[in-house]
This record gives C-alpha cells, sequence and structure tokens, in this order.
C-alpha cells in the first residue's frame, strides 16, 4: 500500500494531557492553519507534514488517489467477521453508540451486510433532548438488540462537573462512558469483536501512528480518548467513591486479553463519510435531522443527541480557538463539499456561537451560579489564543489572516 510522507514540521502526539488541557505556544511557535483545509495547529496531537498540511488532508488523498486498497481492506474485514461470527444465538459483534447517524450505520451493515449479530450499548446523556431519543428509539426499531446504561445520576453529575472544572471537558463522563461501558459489556458477554464507528485522529487531525492499523490498544484508548486521565484518577473529589466510579472504569488488559477484544474501526475498512452516514441512517432507519441549524455551526445533521455537546463544542473554541463551524468546515473541504473561501465565510458567520438558549439548564446540572460558570469558561482561556480588548475576550488571530 502506497504511503505518504509524513516529515512533521508540528507534531503534538507526545504532548502531555495537561496541554490538552491548557493550551501553550512552545517559544517562537506561532499558529497556523492547514494549507489545504483549516485545521488549526492549535488541534490537540495535530501533525502537519513539511508543506504545511495537515494529515487528515493526506489521509484523504490517499482515499481520493487510489492509495489504500478498499478491497483488500474489505477482505479483511469479512476475514474478521468469519472469525468471530457464531451460530449459537450469542452476539458476536458489540457495537457502541448512541443512536445518531454513524453508529446506527455501522451497525446496520454489520447486520444487513455482514451477516453479524449485533449487540448495540450505549451511556445515557445526561441532558437529553426530543430530537435524541426519537434517534435513539428508531434504531431500536430497526430491529437491534441496544443496551442503554444509566449509571447514577448524581455520580455523573459528580464527574461532568470535575471534568468541565479540571478539564474544560462537561462531558468528561460521557465520553469516557462510551469506551468504558462498552469493553465492560464485551468482557461480561465474552464478545471479543467491538466496532466503533471512526478514528478520529486519521480522519479529523491527529497521531499518525493509527492509521497504520484496524485497531486500538487499551492504552491508546486510555492517551487520546481519556486525554491520559482514567476516571478513577477522581477518587475522593466532590465525593467521588469507589461505587461512583464504576461504569467508568476500563477493564484490565489481562480482562481484554482473556476475552480476546479486538477493539476496531469501521473507518479503517470503509471510505468514512458523516455525511453519507446521515443520508444513509436517514434511509435504513429513520434519523431525524434538526429543523434548523446547530448552535455554533451552520449543518443540522450531526450530535444531536443531547444539549450538553452544545457546550462541549463551545468549550473546544475556548481552549483551541476554533469551534464547530471551523471543524466541519474544515471535513466538508476535504470531502469536496465546500470549497476554501466559502468554509471561512461560514466560519466566519457562525463559529464561537455560545449556546445561550441552555444557559440555565446548564447553570442547574452544574449547580453553579452564573458568575462562576463564567469564571471556570475564561480559566481555559490560553493567553496565546486570547486577549482582552475594551472589555471583551477577542481571539489573537484572524481566520481571514491565516489564510
Amino acid at each position: 500500500m502506497a504511503t505518504t510522507k509524513q516529515s512533521s514540521v508540528k507534531d503534538l502526539s507526545n504532548i502531555k494531557p495537561e496541554n490538552w488541557v491548557h493550551f501553550k505556544l512552545k517559544p517562537g511557535e506561532k499558529i497556523f492553519m492547514c494549507k489545504k483545509c483549516l485545521t488549526l495547529s492549535t488541534r490537540p496531537r495535530a501533525a502537519f507534514d513539511e508543506d504545511g498540511v495537515c494529515n487528515a488532508c493526506r489521509n484523504m488523498e490517499s482515499k481520493k488517489s487510489g492509495a489504500i486498497n478498499w478491497d483488500e481492506r474489505k477482505k479483511y474485514l469479512k476475514e474478521l467477521c468469519d472469525k468471530y461470527r457464531r451460530d449459537d444465538g450469542r452476539w458476536d459483534v458489540l457495537v457502541p453508540g448512541s443512536g445518531g447517524k454513524d453508529s446506527v450505520s455501522v451497525a446496520w451493515k454489520m447486520k444487513h451486510e455482514l451477516g453479524m449479530h449485533p449487540l448495540c450499548v450505549m451511556i445515557a446523556n445526561e441532558l437529553p433532548n426530543d430530537i435524541g431519543r426519537k434517534n435513539f428509539d428508531n434504531w431500536v426499531k430497526a430491529g437491534f438488540d441496544v443496551v442503554q446504561i444509566h449509571p447514577d445520576p448524581t455520580a455523573f453529575r459528580k464527574l461532568a462537573k470535575i471534568g468541565f472544572i479540571e478539564q474544560g471537558r462537561p462531558k468528561m463522563p460521557f465520553v469516557t462512558g462510551i469506551e468504558t461501558v462498552s469493553l465492560q459489556m464485551a468482557v461480561r458477554f465474552d464478545i471479543p469483536f467491538v466496532m466503533m464507528g471512526e478514528e478520529g485522529e486519521t480522519e479529523y487531525g491527529g497521531v499518525t501512528t493509527l492509521a497504520k492499523k484496524a485497531n486500538m490498544t487499551r492504552q491508546e484508548i486510555i492517551d487520546y480518548y481519556f486525554s491520559g486521565i482514567e476516571p478513577d484518577k477522581h477518587l475522593g473529589k466532590m465525593g467521588v467513591t469507589e461505587k461512583d466510579v464504576q461504569w467508568f472504569k476500563i477493564p484490565s488488559e489481562e480482562d481484554l486479553d482473556r476475552v480476546g477484544v479486538f477493539y476496531a474501526f469501521w473507518s479503517w475498512f470503509e471510505d468514512w463519510d458523516p455525511y453519507g452516514n446521515y443520508l444513509f441512517a436517514k434511509k435504513n432507519t429513520g434519523f431525524n435531522e434538526l429543523p434548523h441549524r446547530s448552535i455554533g455551526t451552520y449543518t443540522n445533521f450531526a450530535q444531536l443527541d443531547d444539549n450538553m455537546q452544545d457546550l462541549h463544542a463551545y468549550m473546544m473554541y475556548i481552549k483551541f480557538g476554533f469551534g464547530r463551524a471551523w471543524s466541519d468546515a474544515a471535513i466538508d473541504i476535504r470531502r469536496g463539499a465546500l470549497d476554501r473561501e466559502q468554509a471561512i465565510e461560514l466560519v466566519k458567520a457562525y463559529d464561537g456561537e455560545f449556546p445561550e438558549k441552555y444557559l440555565q439548564e446548564y447553570l442547574d446540572y452544574f449547580e453553579m451560579t452564573e458568575e462562576e460558570f463564567f469564571k471556570t469558561i475564561d480559566s481555559f482561556r490560553s493567553p496565546d489564543i486570547w486577549e482582552k480588548v475594551d472589555g471583551e475576550w477577542k481571539l489573537k488571530f484572524d481566520i481571514d489572516q491565516l489564510a
């Protein structure tokens, strides 16, 4: 298989987790943008080659040029299915998800195209909305066994508040819980084959090593999905006990090896297309999009499950200087849906929009005053990214200048 040169001028694959929380430039370093898409150099673990092009763009070039042998990879996927397929009625693949476009597409293809018997597993959102509930119900009605785990809401709230205050990650227990709950269920039900959706480091810009294989190890899950911090490290904070973190513990290496867990990604076997997944899910499982654009972006079909997602995306903007519209625009440039000029205009129109409509819901959930809430947000503004001008926070860079 052909490879693309990856001589990086900026590779954050070894950056310490604390710098994923509080961004800091190295001496003499400047913020820059990918020469092809809009990916910012502030993106955690981002890798750019000597031409200033991010690895997400190089990955897309490999897809379009034929450098990736998809037939060979699909053959490997069929071999894996044959290896793990069961004829005794037991589940033979576990598909984590939320009922969103990506997870239902993967589950549907595993069942109907590859003849597997999937157990779908999700961890419940803490601030669910009507559209998320509808899509989850449609997933089940489409003919799938779905286990939805509802951790103790008091424990969930404690961990979410710790994640928000210490890491700027209000969805910390949900994001980590997707992995831990799925792996725990794989061990409990003796299901060695786990099929996730996309491997985000390769698809959206991050470490380059994961592009070389179909699966991820336990330590890689901790490093890249947990930001290097396992939830049990929070024991004692805000009264967090061992009971509170049971659903948020990743199984031991010994348990995973005993079952033989192979933690794979659909994006390695098939060209990953978020918009294509939306159309596929809409056709096959009755997936619902929003009747209006999502807060902070111009799209209406992704990450719809709960109201906390809007704060999660806003914190990305605060911590790294790019938000949901910026990220979506980079994806749409790479897939050919937008040119660079169109994407820049959409970023200027929508990026960094605060989810004002859910403010009171957030204050109630975190049990914070408005002053405490915004002080927490402001604590994650890096002086390398933000400055105050006439009493208002402003980015220290402009997308037109970076372009």
